[in-house]
């Protein structure tokens, strides 16, 4: 039965080099990235909003509209 039994995969616990100095860094790269998170939170809400920008655009053919109408009278 054994010629139908697969062999498994060798599995090895090896950290190279580079690996075992980034973890230290890896914790300082996450505190930067929290903090880059967070900036970018706070420019989100200087963004105009929908609402706002159809009321502005209303405005502007209600404007166009007077104006056409007092150039034809």
């Amino acid at each position: 039965m054994s010629l139908f039994k697969q062999r498994k995969s060798k599995s090895f616990n090896y950290i190279p080099r580079n690996e075992q100095a980034s973890s230290k860094d890896e914790k300082h790269l996450k505190t930067q990235w929290e903090s880059v998170k967070r900036q970018g939170k706070h420019k989100t809400k200087r963004t105009i909003s929908l609402p706002l920008l159809l009321v502005f655009l209303g405005m502007i053919i209600a404007i166009w509209y007077l104006l056409t109408h007092y150039q034809t009278a």
